[in-house]
């Protein structure tokens, strides 16, 4: 029985290695749609900061980051630091250019409480101030943390021997706070008005409990990052955003497979296609499934999604190439976000 088993294990680790040899991976940057469409005419915009208390409410917030243990000035940072976040967000991506407007006395509550719309003779002022036509303001900024301790287990040889090493960790997770208004100074009206929780983990490690401490960032630093990362995440709920994927394909042993491979490597798609296209009727279904599956792959790098899921349909249903029934799923999803984003773009 102990022979059966083993036999049976080696044909599974045989064919594990014989699939994952016969792909290969290419990285792409994809577009993809922001939550919300912003109007067409707004295309720079400027972005300022209004979370910051008045004078009356100072003496409040230094009380609560002393109880609290976080800088005094630490969500004062923070918050210059999303607004900067949005800004460079935003610049990164083909919708908007933006400007961050420093040194702007706009006082808020200092709270998650939205203050009173910003009258629109201001908002005009800072506008014309950079040429935009719109105005992104962070209305409220609030920070929180908290932190969890735990330890891991593993096993070590030390001088021929197993023993147990304990490893500790600190989990400092910043929850930030973002309250955001976005006012059209064309139209005079107040196209978006949300607030957003985003949390940011950071963990340091170590032999004992207080190293583990010790390779945390401080509180203030983390705030700091924490800040930057939720102005980048409100950029991508109003503006396309590019993000880093994958896509697999069959490099294969046969010649054609490897001479379309080098192809690829030069992001040569036509040439790969001219190679691949003549073997998806090939009458042994392993070649024709995996070159319909590839021409498919090749199809959505030249941006024709309609034609790649057709191409995968075909290594689907005439072949069974299983993986391509969740490739047509991804595809259908960038038909339906492509429709989206022309829109946004003004395409």
């Amino acid at each position: 029985m102990k022979k059966v088993h083993l036999s049976l294990f080696l044909i599974a680790c045989t064919a594990w290695l014989f699939s994952s040899c016969a792909t290969s991976s290419i990285g792409i940057q994809v577009l993809v749609p922001a939550d919300i469409s912003i109007p067409q005419h707004i295309q720079k915009v400027a972005v300022a900061n209004r979370s910051l208390p008045d004078k009356s409410d100072k003496a409040k917030n230094i009380i609560e980051g002393l109880l609290t243990g976080e800088s005094i000035y630490a969500d004062r940072e923070g918050s210059e630091n999303c607004g900067l976040g949005l800004v460079n967000h935003l610049n990164s991506g083909p919708r908007f250019s933006a400007s961050y407007l420093s040194g702007t006395d706009l006082k808020g509550t200092g709270t998650r409480e939205f203050p009173y719309p910003l009258d629109w003779n201001t908002v005009n002022e800072l506008c014309q101030s950079v040429d935009a036509d719109a105005l992104v303001l962070l209305e409220t900024f609030d920070s929180d943390n908290s932190i969890r301790k735990y330890n891991k287990v593993s096993k070590k040889k030390v001088e021929s021997k197993e023993v147990n090493v304990t490893t500790y960790y600190a989990d400092l997770n910043i929850n930030v706070n973002a309250g955001w208004r976005i006012y059209d100074n064309t139209n005079k009206r107040i196209i978006d008005e949300q607030s957003f929780m985003d949390t940011k983990v950071f963990t340091g490690k170590g032999t004992t409990p207080s190293r583990a401490d010790d390779n945390l960032p401080s509180k203030r630093n983390a705030i700091n990052q924490s800040g930057v990362f939720a102005g980048s995440m409100f950029g991508k709920r109003i503006s396309p955003t590019w993000i880093h994927a994958s896509r697999k394909y069959y490099k294969g042993k046969e010649d054609q497979f490897k001479k379309a491979k080098k192809y690829v490597e030069l992001n040569d798609w036509d040439e790969a296609i001219a190679i691949w296209k003549p073997l998806t009727d090939n009458p042994e279904k392993k070649i024709g499934g995996r070159a319909c599956y590839n021409m498919g792959v090749a199809c959505e790098m030249q941006g024709e999604f309609n034609m790649a899921v057709e191409w995968m349909k075909k290594a689907f249903y005439n072949y069974n190439m299983k993986d391509a029934k969740s490739y047509i799923s991804l595809l259908e999803n960038r038909i339906r976000d492509k429709e989206r984003l022309d829109e946004q773009l003004g395409n």
